[in-house]
């Protein structure tokens, strides 16, 4: 997800800069030099919160959404692709974009990297449907299973709510792949209550029809907040036929200021959750807990 949100707000930006090249107003060499020793850009969409937005994104749903690594990782050193598919949303799903967007690009020795000050973003998905999968290609359409089909009925996320998020974007010392540093980025899910669930399409042994898990009206106390720090690294490979993805994980806290969740998980013939078959309610209270570490993620 944040490999998606760091793409969209790179979007952002190449969109925009073409329009900063229509000033004719001549500067003199004095002003030209000191605009040189602050050489980057800034966008400002509205200050504080998400009500003062100045910038609104609507139809922003691509079908499909993919990534490529060309040299993979140890035992899978093909190129790979991981990615979404078959991605529809509501049309009055949106995104709210405030706060100021900062774009610098530097070099040393031979190493560039791009650092990106976030804006804050409202996030507002309604009735998603996607397809989550690895594939060999950039259409993710060869014969590899889906990892899983996913759904919500709404959602809401607020990306660096606090305005001071920081993202420094690079490849790999020697080959491809993302690093992404970063420094004050947080996540805030506010407190309303939303359904979300995975499917598998073809099950497992005996169960060999579609079925869907999730939860029905997620619901947290307060806001939760995650925030993410340190180095997130993602490389997508192959070997023969099989995709896979190796990532290894920023330090994750999730609510410092600690969250009571109630989260009833339902089992389901239908991705909407609908039916009887409810496994009973998880209570988390004062919920706070650290993550770190790496993970492989493939198809069976």
């Amino acid at each position: 997800m944040q490999r998606i949100l760091t793409l969209s707000i790179v979007a952002i930006f190449l969109t925009v800069f073409p329009f900063l090249s229509l000033s004719k107003t001549v500067i003199s060499e004095d002003e030209l030099n000191g605009i040189m020793a602050e050489a980057g850009v800034t966008l400002n969409f509205g200050t504080g919160a998400y009500t003062n937005a100045t910038m609104m994104v609507t139809n922003w749903s691509p079908s499909l959404v993919s990534f490529g690594d060309a040299n993979g990782f140890t035992g899978y050193a093909s190129a790979g692709w991981i990615g979404v598919s078959g991605v529809t949303m509501d049309a009055s799903s949106n995104i709210l974009i405030y706060n100021s967007l900062t774009v610098d690009v530097g070099t040393s020795a031979s190493v560039t990297k791009l650092n990106l000050g976030l804006p804050s973003l409202m996030i507002h998905p309604v009735s998603t449907d996607a397809t989550l999968k690895l594939g060999t290609s950039q259409t993710l359409s060869d014969a590899q299973p889906a990892l899983c089909t996913l759904y919500n009925d709404k959602f809401a996320i607020l990306v660096n709510p606090a305005g001071t998020g920081n993202l420094t974007i690079s490849r790999h010392t020697s080959a491809q792949g993302l690093e992404v540093a970063m420094s004050g980025v947080s996540l805030g899910i506010p407190n309303e209550a939303i359904d979300i669930s995975i499917g598998d399409s073809n099950g497992f042994t005996g169960y060999t029809s579609a079925g869907y898990f999730g939860v029905r009206d997620l619901l947290a106390s307060n806001t939760l907040f995650i925030s993410f720090s340190d180095l997130l690294s993602i490389d997508v490979g192959s070997s023969a036929s099989v995709t896979a993805m190796k990532v290894v994980l920023p330090t994750t806290v999730i609510n410092p200021t600690q969250v009571n969740v109630t989260a009833p998980l339902v089992l389901s013939t239908a991705k909407t959750l609908t039916g009887t078959q409810e496994l009973g309610s998880l209570n988390l209270n004062g919920f706070t807990t650290t993550l770190s570490g790496q993970m492989q993620i493939m198809p069976h």
